[in-house]
């Protein structure tokens, strides 16, 4: 696979999330599509909060995040000690990790470094603090990389034509680019996606607000549609293939992702329509064997009680789950950063992660 364009030449969007000394700096992203504007924290706290208010959400964007959250902490600390320095460190890592349940990126990265540190904890503590942040980078960094290897990926795998996406898994929802993003501007850059459908996935609409947005902002052609009409589109023969992202993969290849996802791939199973979901190798969780494992998380009724801070429904009881989970034999295949994984996804992603180590 031949990486034939560059993060600038596929998207004008800057970086969702960054880290700047004392700061992170992140899109709001609650605040799309009516306002485009970022904000800067500076408090351990005020990143936690960011996460479970999702002013950033994607499960990439959330570990980037995460990691920022405690480059932050090592950068504003006033600990004197060691000592001080890993309580306060550990109590940060905590509060980073109890904000979402379901992304498993965010465990990935807060463990990365806690595990970097506590290799390093020898070393002087203005050098632990350095490992720390530059560790941060570098996870952002790497999620960018790996975003631009699945579009090109992707793109090699998709049929050319019209393509349904769901939620968002563009640039808003990583560090740039996108899982699905990549793919889908990639496709885009080379003339194969003719057609963009974007669901807007209720209830709280990501894929109206912020896919629709970011695609638009792009430049790709694109048509919105409301969750229920999708097998409509489907059954008109105006689907070619599904991409989707993804919060956790577990081993054998059943994977969470959000709210509606699985409906779409019953409904591509009876169309015949290619259906693939794509994420990074830190999306993919090999201790959990099966779907039934994966933790799901529960959202606010008013997210369901509400549109857009109007009530759209009476006090009635409500179950709101943030995803659903998909078996893998509704997948045509995996897309991943090292490469796209195929039935049997068991054995190969199995045989995916060995080659990595």
């Amino acid at each position: 696979m031949e990486i034939r364009y560059r993060p600038e030449e596929l998207t004008r969007l800057p970086r969702s999330v960054r880290y700047e000394k004392g700061k992170v700096i992140m899109i709001d992203q609650t605040l799309l599509p009516r306002e485009f504007r970022t904000i800067e924290l500076t408090t351990v706290d005020q990143v936690a909060e960011a996460i479970i208010t999702m002013k950033v959400r994607g499960a990439p964007a959330i570990g980037a995040s995460a990691a920022f959250g405690l480059a932050l902490y090592a950068d504003t600390t006033k600990a004197k000690t060691k000592e001080e320095f890993m309580d306060g460190f550990y109590s940060a890592y905590e509060r980073l990790k109890n904000t979402r349940p379901t992304a498993v990126n965010l465990f990935w990265a807060l463990n990365r470094i806690k595990k970097l540190v506590e290799e390093n904890l020898e070393s002087p503590l203005d050098e632990i603090k350095r490992l720390i942040v530059n560790e941060a980078q570098k996870i952002a960094d790497e999620d960018v990389e790996a975003n631009l290897r699945m579009g090109h990926y992707g793109a090699e795998v998709l049929p050319e034509g019209n393509v349904l996406t769901h939620c968002n898994a563009g640039s808003l929802a990583t560090v740039q680019l996108g899982t699905v993003g990549a793919v889908l501007r990639v496709m885009h850059r080379d003339g194969t996606l003719k057609l963009l459908w974007v669901d807007e996935t209720r209830p709280v609409l990501q894929g109206a607000r912020l896919s629709a947005w970011e695609y638009h902002y792009d430049g790709i052609p694109l048509k919105l549609i409301t969750d229920n009409m999708a097998g409509f589109v489907m059954q008109q023969g105006k689907v070619d293939a599904i991409i989707v992202g993804a919060d956790r993969i577990v081993a054998n290849g059943d994977f969470a992702n959000k709210i509606g996802t699985y409906s779409l791939a019953v409904l591509a199973r009876e169309h015949g329509i290619p259906f693939f979901t794509v994420a990074p190798l830190s999306t993919i969780d090999m201790s959990l064997k099966s779907g039934k494992e994966i933790p799901i998380e529960e959202r606010k009724p008013e997210e369901v009680l509400t549109c857009g801070g109007c009530k759209i429904a009476p006090d009635v009881d409500v179950y709101n789950p943030a995803f659903d989970v998909t078996p893998h034999k509704y997948l045509t295949g995996i897309i991943t950063d090292q490469g796209v994984v195929w039935p049997p996804f068991e054995r190969n992603l199995k045989r995916l992660f060995k080659e990595q180590l």
